[in-house]
């Protein structure tokens, strides 16, 4: 705390360690003086790190899971006997096969802007590329990440060709 704010005798004051924090939490010693301490600062704790990691790995985890159930059990035919078993009314004029084909458009247009997303990590990746100093994690991660975004930008530009050819999935209207 400022020796303006101190009632304690400055032979105190300079015996505290680098990084105490004053008693009423707002100044912390850095050696030579007292410095404010941010407002909304906050300081790790025993639990920060594992929590940090059990998140990261419980996403995985779950992307890993959506991923391969999706591929293993989400079709046609799955998705035809699960309407059929909940009982789904069709709109007049229109059969299952048209529902499904609607939601494998709108799954379309999603995993098109996701790519979209993904693919500009080149940008960021490059600029960390040049500089490696900068980034928190090895460079051979960035050069992964690098890869990753390059062939999400290939989906990416491959998925809008083929929608401008043909239409979502590079489907083409029949006739």
């Amino acid at each position: 705390m400022p020796e303006r704010y101190s009632s304690a005798p400055l032979s105190e004051q300079q015996t505290a360690a680098v990084g105490q924090v004053s008693a009423d939490g707002q100044f912390r010693w850095d050696g030579a003086q007292w410095v404010p301490i941010p407002k909304g600062q906050r300081e790790p704790t025993a639990w920060t790190r594992p929590m940090q990691l059990g998140a990261a790995v419980l996403f995985v985890v779950a992307a890993v899971y959506s991923v391969v159930t999706t591929l293993v059990f989400v079709n046609h035919d799955t998705m035809l006997k699960a309407m059929q078993a909940q009982g789904t009314q069709l709109p007049s004029g229109s059969d299952v096969d048209t529902i499904v084909n609607v939601g494998w458009r709108w799954m379309f247009w999603c995993v098109l802007v996701l790519f979209g997303l993904g693919g500009l990590g080149v940008l960021g990746d490059l600029g960390t590329i040049a500089r490696p100093a900068t980034s928190p994690v090895p460079i051979g991660v960035i050069w992964v990440s690098t890869l990753l975004a390059l062939a999400s930008l290939g989906m990416f530009v491959w998925m809008l060709i083929g929608v401008i050819r043909f239409g979502p999935w590079a489907m083409k209207k029949p006739g």
